[in-house]
């Protein structure tokens, strides 16, 4: 027993090891949420359980579930609205080699209320008011339901001007949800809703999305600036960029006025030249400030203004080279070979650097070509002004053999062979050999980060990137750049580490239906050596 007037009926059957409990209140309030528990142990091969609520007028099923597994859940459901009635609940377990049907009697009636009247004292002093409170509860001291009840009442008011006035103070423990105030003149009524409920004003926020660091060399600078008041907001975006001096003196080198969209955004731009001054006076940072005024209220007495503004560092850190692959002992007069690794965090500034290397090395005109001869091809490569800093890479299909190479022009060009091969086993001889055992010792040093290396995203057919996603990719972990090419989004990402993955999304909206719909590639390659890469397929799954 349970409270008193609430038992518990168990259904439960044991043949072919196959067992089964089904548990629920003997006595169900009607309309009220009710809950039944199943659980099956040691099934016999595939069952179906099937649980159904059976009246003389109809008949519900409430659970049906197919196992070959052992499983327990509990199941809610809603009592039919009556006012006192036996139903049968019907517990039935099929299999191809199991059946088993049980019957129980279950209770479903109305909730019985009473009424409780309060008064806040117990003992009142002629004149003084009595306050007092009116609850109805059900039978497990709740608050009965309210929806649907009577709360206030005014007869035979008149209205003076032609206009009544009434005013009704709502408790503070008021149910919250849909009301209803109802005018009845004869047989007209006329009604008028509203709600009740716990509700905080929407804020006023103003975003600015921008890089903590900016570089000295870069050329650009981009940011964005986006306005909500519990849904965006229409207006005009102000933004003063300074680089501020010392002793907290701040001038304003930049001004510039922009119109926000319909998503409250404005994206803007400014060329970082403006602030590259050298000078000890001035402080390596940026103070950016943007000011926003909500579309239509500036000719009003009152405007919506808002401001928000951050500090941003520039860096003189405009990239790095580290030496790899170098031996850490070396002999003297042997030559020591290694690679030089150039990361720059920006792609303009890639270019500069492999400008100043070009100006370095390379010859400042001509031209230079490079044959390599192998024992069935020969591969060509042009080196001449447009390509000196584009890597030229071609495989060779010789495994073995003699290799011949030969450069002619009047360029520099730097050119490097890796050909891979194996000793085969030494035969047995009869005269005289000499037998040679060699012993190699190698060192291999991997690098912590990659190059830059860009993520090549192909739409699939009928797709196209979100605009919103696309423009919060800009602002990534590591993402220098994306750009958006025919049915292609490319992401430039800065580096990648060995050890720390890092997530990116992109989410992608359907245009037009296309049937059989094929798979897209995404490809990750490295920058300056393309043959360096990796690829999947991803497929939309409706």
């Amino acid at each position: 027993k349970f409270g008193g007037d609430l038992a518990l009926n168990c259904c439960m059957c044991d043949a072919v090891c196959s067992q089964y409990l089904v548990a629920i209140p003997a006595v169900i309030d009607a309309g009220a949420e009710a809950k039944f528990c199943a659980t099956l142990r040691q099934p016999s091969g595939t069952l179906v359980m099937t649980v159904t609520l059976k009246s003389r007028e109809k008949s519900t099923t409430l659970f049906t579930h197919t196992s070959n597994e052992a499983f327990q859940t509990c199941v809610q459901f809603k009592a039919p609205l009556v006012q006192k009635e036996v139903q049968d609940f019907q517990v039935e377990v099929r299999g191809d080699t199991f059946y088993s049907k049980q019957v129980r009697k279950v209770m479903i009636r109305a909730s019985d209320t009473f009424t409780l009247i309060q008064t806040d004292k117990p003992i009142y002093l002629p004149g003084q008011k009595v306050n007092f409170r009116v609850v109805a509860m059900d039978n497990k001291m709740r608050p009965a339901n309210q929806i649907g009840m009577q709360i206030g009442q005014w007869l035979n008011e008149t209205s003076n001007s032609r206009i009544l006035q009434l005013s009704y103070s709502l408790d503070t423990e008021a149910r919250e949800g849909p009301y209803q105030i109802i005018v009845s003149m004869g047989e007209r009524n006329i009604s008028h809703n509203f709600k009740v409920e716990k509700y905080v004003l929407p804020k006023y926020d103003v975003t600015l999305n921008i890089s903590e660091e900016v570089l000295i060399g870069q050329e650009d600078v981009e940011a964005e600036v986006c306005t909500r008041h519990g849904q965006p907001v229409p207006g005009r975006v102000t933004v003063n960029v300074c680089r501020p001096i010392n002793r907290y003196t701040v001038i304003f080198f930049l001004y510039c006025s922009f119109q926000a969209d319909k998503t409250g955004c404005a994206t803007f731009s400014f060329n970082m030249s403006i602030f590259t001054k050298m000078d000890e006076k001035l402080q390596d940072v940026l103070d950016i400030r943007a000011k926003v005024e909500e579309e239509g209220t500036g000719k009003l007495c009152y405007s919506f203004k808002m401001t928000h503004q951050c500090r941003v560092t520039i860096s003189y850190v405009l990239g790095k080279v580290s030496f790899i692959n170098v031996p850490k002992v070396w002999e003297r007069g042997s030559n020591v070979e290694g690679k030089v690794s150039l990361k720059c965090f920006q792609l303009s500034l890639s270019y500069k650097a492999l400008a100043l290397y070009s100006t370095l090395v390379f010859s400042p005109e001509g031209w230079s070509t490079v044959t390599v001869q192998a024992p069935s091809s020969q591969l060509t490569f042009d080196v001449n002004q447009g390509n000196k800093l584009l890597y030229q890479e071609e495989a060779l299909q010789d495994v073995s053999g003699k290799y011949r190479l030969e450069v002619k022009g009047t360029a520099c060009a730097s050119v490097q062979i890796s050909v891979h091969y194996n000793i085969p086993t030494p035969t047995d001889v009869t005269t005289l050999s000499v037998k040679v055992q060699l012993e190699v010792n190698t060192t291999s040093e991997s690098e912590k980060t990659t190059n830059m290396v860009i993520l090549d995203i192909k739409m699939l057919s009928g797709f196209s990137p979100d605009p919103e996603s696309l423009r919060s990719l800009k602002h990534g972990l590591l993402v220098s750049r994306v750009e958006q090419k025919e049915d292609h989004v490319l992401v430039y990402l800065e580096e990648l580490s060995k050890d720390t993955p890092i997530n990116h999304s992109l989410e992608i909206i359907q245009e037009l239906p296309v049937d059989n719909l094929k798979p897209a590639m995404v490809k990750i390659y490295d920058y300056y050596q393309p043959s360096d890469q990796a690829e999947t397929q991803y497929m939309f799954v409706s």
